[in-house]
């Protein structure tokens, strides 16, 4: 299942042979065995494309799709040359016609992406560059895993910057996707912040100072 020759074929190809490749779920396990060396990125991008292009209601996606979001960054991190899942995640699946929703949408966006995509100022996909970007793919990933209302558009969209930057050895993308991460850290910083300001007036207020 899902075995083709990657070469340099685009990221929005391989999602949709993906997708038209895909029985009735799509299993992560699949995704990892069909996505091979460049498996971090990809994995990353196809984690945080829902997200990204607010698909991220469809019931079921931050379960299948947040956990190992997750572990693949900390294995970047730590310098993993490949990314390892424990079975009970690799298992979860998706249902093919929500994984193929995620790919159409976010194709059109891919395909103007990779018109400008190309290899550059290959010091941001070096090998030490890809561990501090394990650090801020993992940051990301907590933040979308919060409650906070809206928070997971920033924080995914920075993912999906970064990890096609990445996979294309681009490091002008990876530079927008680290401006849009500091943004998604104020966002959610700023939400945090008056969560607790909220929360302490409201302690005031009931008990007295």
């Amino acid at each position: 299942m899902y075995e083709f020759s990657q070469g340099t074929r685009k990221i929005s190809e391989i999602l949709t042979e993906l997708a038209a490749g895909a029985g009735p779920r799509v299993r992560l396990r699949d995704l990892v065995n069909a996505l091979g060396d460049r498996a971090f990125g990809l994995l990353i991008l196809v984690f945080a494309l829902p997200n990204a292009v607010g698909l991220g209601t469809i019931p079921g996606l931050s379960t299948v799709f947040g956990v190992p979001q997750m572990f693949i960054a900390a294995q970047m991190a730590l310098g993993w040359h490949k990314p390892w899942l424990p079975d009970w995640v690799l298992e979860k699946s998706l249902d093919r016609g929500d994984f193929q929703r995620v790919v159409e949408k976010s194709t059109p966006y891919l395909q103007r992406a990779e018109k400008l995509l190309r290899p550059r100022w290959a010091v941001m996909s070096s090998y030490f560059a890809e561990r501090l970007l394990g650090i801020v793919f993992l940051v990301m990933a907590t933040i979308v895993s919060l409650p906070i209302p809206g928070g997971n558009w920033p924080p995914a969209v920075a993912m999906a910057f970064v990890s096609i930057g990445l996979v294309e050895r681009d490091g002008l993308y990876i530079i927008i996707g680290l401006v849009a991460a500091a943004i998604a850290v104020l966002i959610a910083g700023a939400v945090i912040g008056a969560f607790i300001a909220a929360a302490y007036l409201a302690f005031i207020h009931l008990f007295g100072g």
